[in-house]
């Protein structure tokens, strides 16, 4: 339960503390003194977004705390899973600056607004005036039958196979779409592929042809060279091998007469040698060497096909070429592997909707149990709050196609008036009967689902006289189970609740604030005379008030 509220530059609040008690406390104060401020405030504490526009002063923080006690709440293993620190009594934080800058605590560790959300969610509930609107929302109405429902294992392992399902879905939709795309472009692929396929190019074969049509084409240059050459070195009269084989002739013999001689003749020998080698092999290419028209035209047919398939790929190179032609075979190939996979996931996919299928029916058939005691426990508590005639239903129906959190549709059917037709409650029921309806919802929500500590925003809206009296009552008793803060106009809530604290508002000549103190019994009578009767209180209103303290049975 909430043990103390501490806040700080806070709109209209400069610093406060205020400490609570178990049972049943009531917030009053006239209209615009603050009331709905701390209601802010604690918003903010249980991971509500925060506006720079709540900070008062732009030279320092706002700042709101809050002590809860979680000793009986079972929570260890929440903070375990966060990694914070487990103390009976837990400090919530948020600070906000002017620049909009807002920070979340737990124990002075800091945490996420998720992490402070999740916890609030285990600390209080905040029944504000706008919820009785949240009841023509479908979802809020399943909400309500699931928080009364002992099915939240079942629920969450719903909602997970049902987030992985959609995934999934997702999944193989993106691969049919891509598998659609390949089977579009397949044909051409393939094309694409039998061209270079049928070509049946090989690496280095441009450069070898490049190189061989070179030949050719200077075909008659080579031929009179190789022939110049043998011819010159070798085979005609007075060759230079013959000339030089005279000079040989001449060194000889006056080889032995000095050394360097000898050494002249010796090298003019070697060189003879190495120009007859030249000339016969001059000669032999000369004889080898053909000029092959056809075989020009043969390799200018080739070179032109790997040259248009080069520029139609807008590549740079016959070589490169075969890579395209690999790449265009693993692209034909990826598309057989995609029907796989496609049809490996829709099978995984038909199995999670069939386990999706087993627990929609399980939470159809707990809901409607649950069902069941709502509206019985409801129209107990409608009979309390004066509408002894009024019949509510908890109508679900089955929907065709699964939802996130199964395949229920809830209505909450209802009538004022005995005989009347059970209808849409949002249609029929008026502001007075909406606020009982909800009060109650939350009532054996409260009761169900052990909530430490529940604020209601002005449940008393639009009712008065009897049906006031037993709503203060039913406040009374929730009082006796969890702790219950009311923020009210009403005298008899007033009356009944076990503590009181009035919000006010403080003028000076530069600043108003709003102030709140808890009040004694003699401050209470005052207080509650005024209620009945104004700002002058007389000793009738005076007499009234103590006649409603009195009468707390």
């Amino acid at each position: 339960m909430l043990l103390q509220l501490s806040i700080s530059n806070y709109i209209l609040i400069e610093n406060q503390t205020i400490r609570f008690d178990n049972g049943f406390s009531v917030l009053t104060g006239e209209t615009g003194a603050g009331k709905s401020i701390v209601l802010g405030a604690l918003a903010l504490l249980l991971g509500e977004r925060a506006d720079s526009d709540v900070v008062k002063e732009e030279d320092r923080k706002c700042i709101v705390e809050g002590h809860f006690d979680i000793s009986h709440l079972g929570l260890e293993s929440f903070f375990n899973s966060n990694d914070l620190d487990f103390e009976n009594t837990c400090i919530l934080r948020r600070e906000i600056t002017k620049a909009g800058k807002s920070r979340a605590f737990v124990n002075d560790t800091p945490v996420n607004l998720n992490v402070l959300k999740s916890l609030g969610e285990n600390l209080m509930d905040i029944h504000s005036q706008n919820q009785n609107h949240q009841l023509n929302n479908a979802s809020f109405r399943l909400s309500i039958v699931d928080a009364y429902s002992s099915h939240p294992e079942l629920l969450g392992e719903y909602r997970e196979l049902f987030k992985n399902y959609k995934k999934s879905i997702q999944t193989v939709q993106q691969l049919k779409a891509s598998l659609q795309t390949r089977l579009n472009e397949r044909e051409y692929l393939q094309f694409l592929f039998n061209e270079l396929e049928q070509v049946q190019i090989k690496h280095g074969e441009q450069d070898d042809l490049e190189s061989e049509q070179e030949i050719l084409t200077h075909s008659e240059e080579i031929k009179n060279a190789l022939f110049l050459t043998s011819n010159k070195l070798y085979n005609s009269d007075l060759s230079i091998v013959e000339q030089l084989e005279e000079v040989q002739v001449k060194l000889k013999r006056i080889a032995g007469l000095n050394e360097k001689f000898a050494g002249l003749a010796e090298r003019l020998s070697s060189g003879i040698i190495d120009l007859k080698d030249i000339g016969e092999e001059a000669n032999a290419l000369h004889e080898e060497f053909q000029f092959e028209p056809e075989r020009i035209f043969e390799i200018n047919q080739r070179l032109d096909t790997i040259y248009n398939l080069v520029r139609k790929h807008r590549v740079n190179h016959a070589n490169e070429l075969l890579a395209l032609k690999e790449g265009l075979g693993e692209k034909l190939d990826s598309g057989s592997h995609l029907e796989e996979e496609v049809i490996k996931l829709e099978k995984i996919i038909a199995l999670k909707l069939a386990k999706l299928q087993t627990l929609a029916n399980d939470l159809s058939k707990s809901r409607k149990s649950s069902a069941l005691h709502i509206q019985k426990l409801i129209v107990e508590q409608l009979i309390q709050l004066g509408m002894p005639r009024a019949a509510f239903k908890v109508d679900i129906q089955l929907q065709p196609d699964l939802m996130a959190d199964g395949v229920d549709l809830v209505q909450f059917l209802f009538s004022a008036n005995q005989g009347n037709k059970l209808t849409d409650m949002t249609k029929v029921a008026s502001g007075g009967e909406l606020s009982r309806i909800m009060l109650s919802l939350k009532y054996i929500l409260a009761l169900k689902k052990s909530i430490p500590s529940i604020v209601f925003d002005e449940i008393d809206s639009g009712v008065s006289g009897e049906i006031a009296d037993r709503l203060a009552k039913l406040l009374g008793a929730l009082g006796k189970q969890i702790q219950v803060i009311s923020i009210s106009h009403l005298p008899q809530m007033a009356a009944r609740a076990q503590h009181h604290y009035l919000v006010y508002k403080e003028n000076d000549s530069i600043f108003t604030r709003s102030k709140i103190k808890k009040l004694e019994e003699k401050e209470r009578l005052y207080e509650i005379a005024a209620m009945l009767s104004g700002s002058i209180i007389g000793d009738s209103a005076l007499e009234h008030a103590k006649e409603l303290l009195n009468n707390k049975s």
